[in-house]
C-alpha cells in the first residue's frame, strides 16, 4: 500500500470512527421528523447541492462559532460543532469521489446526512439538517 492510499485509508477510518461516536452520542431521541423522513424513504429533497464550500464556511451557516478539526487530510477535513440546537459533524472532501467513498463507508453505521457539493454534515437530528439545508443546500439522505 502506498503512502497516499494508507493516508486515505487511515482519513477515512479516522472519520467513521468520528462520526459513529458523534452521532451515537446524541441522546437517542426519535425526533418525529426524522421517524417521518425515514418512513418517506432514504432521502427527502432540498436546494441544489451549492458550490464546494469550507469547513469555515459550513460552520458559520450552521451557528458553529468553534468547530473542533478531528481530521485534516488531503482529501478531507473534518470538524465536530456543539450549538444550541444540537451537535453535528461537518466533513468537507477534495474530489466527488472523495466524498462518494466516505458517504458509501459511512452510511453502513446508519445515520441523518445533509449532502451538498463536496461536503456532508452528519448528525443525529435529520429536521436539523432539514433547516441547514435551507441556507446551505443540499439533501438530507437517512439511513437506518
Amino acid at each position: 500500500m502506498g503512502r497516499r492510499t494508507a493516508t486515505r485509508v487511515t482519513a477515512l477510518a479516522g472519520s467513521v470512527l468520528a462520526l459513529t461516536l458523534a452521532t451515537a452520542c446524541g441522546g437517542g431521541e426519535d425526533q418525529p421528523a426524522q421517524a417521518g423522513l425515514a418512513a418517506a424513504g432514504a432521502a427527502v429533497p432540498a436546494a441544489d447541492p451549492g458550490p464546494p464550500a469550507t469547513i469555515k464556511q459550513l460552520a458559520t451557516k450552521t451557528g458553529c462559532k468553534k468547530p473542533q478539526i478531528q481530521t485534516e487530510a488531503e482529501e478531507l477535513r473534518q470538524a465536530a460543532c456543539q450549538t444550541d440546537q444540537g451537535q453535528y459533524v461537518l466533513v468537507t472532501f477534495s474530489t466527488d469521489q472523495g466524498k462518494t467513498d466516505w458517504l458509501t463507508e459511512a452510511k453502513k453505521w446508519g445515520g441523518n446526512y445533509l449532502v451538498g457539493t463536496r461536503w456532508v454534515i452528519s448528525g443525529n437530528d435529520a429536521a436539523l439538517l432539514q433547516s441547514f439545508s435551507a441556507t446551505l443546500g443540499g439533501t438530507v439522505e437517512t439511513t437506518s
